[in-house]
């Protein structure tokens, strides 16, 4: 076995030392806004959207496996129930249609022409929810999508590191992991705060599941 080095120690410390800084930064009650605004919108039987970049693809899908799922069955998981599940689309759910849409008109259109399969009209989607997890929210795929679906009045929501982006700016109900310059290695420079960002919409992702529990049973 290696032996282990102090400054290797040293490293694995920094990481959660930086990570807790930024969890102290972050505005709880604009989680809150957003769990609220899902329990409406499964009140309401309207539909959640979902979407991702990379990273932030796997936390989209795996956000959309526990939201189906952990609200309705027994704490231990071990017995379903007959509560009324929501509806949950996941945008990055097929390789198909990343690849296609992606290879016909380019990556920019893979989620906006996605949602054309679900958009009617003002009154019909008013109930429904587009969540977008992004490490910077200035994907253009992400934008095109949010500007989308906000002609047809679907609520909108960005959970976003590096100031938000322009997702931010747009959206109705954002979250913005605060960042701070990293030194841990892979995720300085250009990609600054990255696992931190992605480490933290998991975390997100697990609070609004667990919360969304607590309104339904």
């Amino acid at each position: 076995m290696n032996r282990i080095k102090k400054s290797d120690l040293s490293l694995v410390k920094l990481y959660f030392l930086e990570k807790a800084k930024i969890y102290k930064k972050l505005d709880f009650k604009k989680i809150l806004d957003l769990v609220y605004r899902i329990n409406i919108t499964y009140k309401k039987d309207g539909t959640i959207f979902i979407m991702g970049n990379g990273g932030s693809s796997g936390i989209a899908e795996g956000f959309a496996v526990d939201i189906r799922t952990h609200p309705f069955v027994s704490e231990d998981k071990n017995k379903t129930t007959n509560i009324r599940r929501p509806r949950i689309i996941c945008l990055t759910e097929s390789s198909g249609a990343l690849t296609g849409i992606s290879n016909d008109l380019g990556f920019e259109k893979v989620f906006s022409e996605q949602l054309k399969n679900f958009m009617r009209s003002k009154i019909i989607n008013k109930n429904d929810l587009l969540i977008a997890f992004s490490s910077s929210g200035n994907s253009q795929n992400m934008i095109e999508a949010i500007n989308y679906v906000k002609k047809y009045n679907v609520k909108t929501s960005c959970i976003s590191g590096r100031g938000g982006g322009k997702a931010a700016k747009i959206v109705d109900f954002p979250i913005i992991i605060p960042g701070q310059p990293s030194l841990f290695p892979g995720q300085t420079g250009k990609n600054d705060n990255n696992f931190h960002i992605e480490d933290i919409q998991n975390a997100i992702s697990h609070i609004i599941t667990g919360l969304l529990k607590k309104f339904v049973n």
